[in-house]
């Protein structure tokens, strides 16, 4: 007679432990470089609450005023929820754009095979560090606009932004698709979608958290352009955040109680934006590093 057995527990996986000593230190490390990472925003924060006689007042005191919101005021009033709005809607212009380039392009150095697609995968690679820094590229930048009649368009810094991050986007978007097993395309082809509609119904969901890791850097790194938006637009309607900002940097000093506190409505977004979707960055950069 046959004795049952009882089925097998799965043995639960055994986490790594650190020496009490390397915790210590690990937690005190990153103690640290949340204290350096926050102390600019909290003064920032407590600057921009500061009338004008405590600002300048000697000795210097860091609690002791008495809070006010004239320098909010004064950055309402002056039209930055105005550049507010218009650099909400660069961004959001950005990551579309950015997004419906990246994901086929990725896709097309991923499953196809064409001429000189190694030597074109590498130029994108190599066009992230130089996308990134792009003050190499104001001048050129400049120029060409100018000569196509481009500058001072509502179109022109995000057609600059999309083509600044859309490297980074093919980049983290082709390391999830390399994850992605090609029985599917094969699967759909015999059941007669096409390319297209592979890339629709099947490559676009499973792409998901990478194109959201994508989307909140091209978010992120059109949102704190300074530069080519302080060159190419000089229209007030048209000039987005961080030109807004360095208007309070004046002729005759800079005015720190405004200066702060536009900053300080400058960096809400982001904020908002990582305390959200900051678990999609982290699952769409790492996607692609296990493959399956």
């Amino acid at each position: 007679m046959a004795v049952a057995t009882a089925p097998a527990r799965p043995v639960p996986a055994r986490r790594l432990r650190l020496p009490p000593a390397w915790a210590v230190a690990t937690s005190l490390l990153f103690a640290a470089l949340c204290m350096l990472n926050l102390v600019p925003v909290v003064w920032g924060i407590l600057t921009s609450l500061k009338s004008e006689p405590d600002l300048f007042r000697y000795p210097p005191t860091i609690f002791d005023f008495t809070p006010t919101g004239a320098n909010y005021e004064r950055v309402v009033a002056s039209g930055f929820l105005g550049n507010m709005q218009v650099t909400v809607a660069y961004a959001l212009g950005t990551v579309l754009a950015t997004l419906a380039l990246a994901l086929p392009a990725a896709y097309a150095f991923d499953r196809f095979a064409f001429p000189f697609r190694r030597t074109l995968l590498l130029l994108v690679v190599a066009s992230i560090p130089l996308s990134l820094g792009a003050a190499a590229l104001l001048i050129p930048n400049y120029i060409y606009f100018t000569r196509l009649g481009l500058t001072n368009q509502w179109f022109t810094l995000p057609l600059i932004y999309t083509a600044n991050q859309l490297p980074m986007a093919i980049w983290i978007i082709k390391g999830t698709l390399e994850s992605v097993p090609r029985e599917l395309d094969e699967a759909a082809l015999i059941d007669g979608s096409g390319h297209f509609g592979i890339l629709w119904r099947i490559i676009m969901p499973l792409a998901r958290p990478a194109m959201a890791a994508a989307g909140v850097l091209a978010f992120v790194g059109a949102w704190n352009e300074f530069l080519a938006s302080s060159v190419m637009v000089d229209n007030p309607a048209l000039r987005p955040v961080q030109p807004a900002i360095y208007n309070f940097i004046g002729y005759f000093g800079r005015e720190w109680g405004p200066l702060t506190a536009a900053a300080m409505l400058g960096i809400i977004p982001i904020l908002v934006i990582f305390v959200l979707l900051g678990r999609q960055i982290v699952s769409g950069l790492t996607s692609g590093s296990v493959k399956g």
